[in-house]
């Protein structure tokens, strides 16, 4: 008994406390590895989902392939359209400019994009040469039809006085045999009248009796002055709903009312629109450094090249080039004056630095100066002047010519 009593009261083993605390850890254990790795796999299916969608969302290289030429074609356009833009101003445009006004594709660096202008614009006027040709021989043929009148406008012909006379009595000779004719246009302009008065009191007749009679309105249509009839008089007709009907509104925009006024502003939701490029007549000068655009139609080709050379800053050949021309074309001493103008933009000191250079490279020996009595100072080519004219040319243009104005 009393040992029965012991064994009972005796503690437990520490191999059987043993035994029962591992079996239990390893079922949460077990259980817990089943849950951690039920978790791995759903958050794994959630990573693949989530890369599957990202990845729908991804445009395809064909996609990214036309974003791309859409926006070097509209960017090709933009760029010429400011050449003309620039033209019109006086201008040359230099590849240096489009960074600064946003013009560059984002796909391309400015380097990239200076190449993709200079080498698009060779190709297609290659491709395009007989069409670009063709313009300009239309143009010149224009040009040439424009002749200078041989007499003063406005002034007609001497007329011999027997010539006057035999005008009068022809002008006579038509009035009387109108005049039958005009009588008769009176007589059937009386009748005419007539009739129309007839016809309108008749009309005024019946608008007085219709007047008197209550016409009641049909049961298919609203009776005037019914909620309906005026929901119905409320709505503008089809035409009248928008103030500008009929107006053709630019792809890409969109008209919104600001501040009581209507302006076109530009459709975010718009799909992108492919602009026409123009470049037909788009010139190209080959710097050495840059390259320099300019539209012909806009700006001469003598212009366009006083003011690449000024941009070139090489003011020596500048200079030279400016005199010849002169020389040669009006012909005419070249005015010191006109160096100061733009594209130029020379001061008093350049220009006689300038001269100095000319003289002393020796290279220009046909270059020469001269001076007008009031100190005015012109240059000319003796290529193309022989000095003592030269001289004279010079004095009627600064003395002479300014006195008889």
């Amino acid at each position: 008994m009393s040992e029965q009593m012991k064994t009972a009261g005796e503690p437990l083993g520490q191999d059987v406390v043993s035994e029962d605390a591992e079996s239990a850890v390893g079922e949460v254990a077990a259980n817990q590895g089943v849950a951690a790795a039920g978790n791995a796999e759903a958050a794994a299916a959630g990573v693949d989902e989530t890369l599957e969608g990202e990845a729908a969302d991804e445009p395809t290289e064909e996609e990214l392939a036309a974003a791309r030429e859409l926006a070097e074609n509209n960017a090709l356009a933009d760029v010429f359209d400011d050449v003309r833009k620039q033209s019109a101003d006086s201008h040359l445009v230099t590849p240096e400019r489009w960074p600064e006004i946003g013009l560059v594709p984002e796909h391309m660096t400015a380097e990239d994009f200076e190449m993709f202008v200079y080498e698009w614009l060779e190709d297609y006027q290659a491709e395009h040469k007989d069409e670009i040709e063709a313009e300009r021989a239309a143009e010149r043929a224009k040009a040439a039809a424009v002749r200078s009148a041989t007499r003063a406008v406005g002034v007609p012909p001497k007329i011999p006085n027997r010539r006057l006379e035999q005008i009068e009595a022809d002008n006579e000779a038509k009035a009387a045999d109108k005049a039958p004719e005009a009588v008769e246009d009176s007589a059937e302009a009386e009748s005419a009248a007539g009739v129309d008065a007839s016809v309108q009191v008749d009309n005024a007749a019946e608008s007085a009796e219709s007047a008197d009679v209550v016409a009641t309105p049909a049961t298919s249509e609203p009776a005037p002055g019914s909620p309906d009839s005026a929901a119905e008089d409320d709505q503008p007709a089809e035409d009248d709903r928008s103030p500008f009907a009929g107006l053709r509104i630019p792809e890409g925009y969109r008209l919104e009312q600001i501040e009581g006024e209507w302006v076109l502003v530009e459709d975010e939701n718009a799909a992108p629109v492919r602009k026409e490029i123009k470049c037909n007549r788009i010139k190209v000068l080959m710097g050495m450094h840059s390259y320099y655009l300019y539209d012909e139609t806009l700006m001469t080709a003598s212009y366009a090249r006083w003011a690449f050379l000024a941009a070139e800053d090489n003011p020596v050949v500048t200079f030279v080039e400016c005199v010849r021309e002169d020389s040669r074309v009006y012909p005419r001493p070249y005015a010191a004056e006109c160096l100061k103008n733009p594209p130029f933009r020379m001061t008093d000191e350049q220009i006689e630095e300038t001269w100095q250079d000319v003289r002393d490279s020796g290279n220009y020996p046909d270059i020469e100066r001269t001076e007008a009595s009031n100190g005015d100072v012109y240059y000319y080519s003796t290529q193309y002047l022989e000095s003592g004219y030269a001289a004279s040319l010079a004095e009627y243009d600064a003395v002479e010519r300014p006195a008889d104005v």
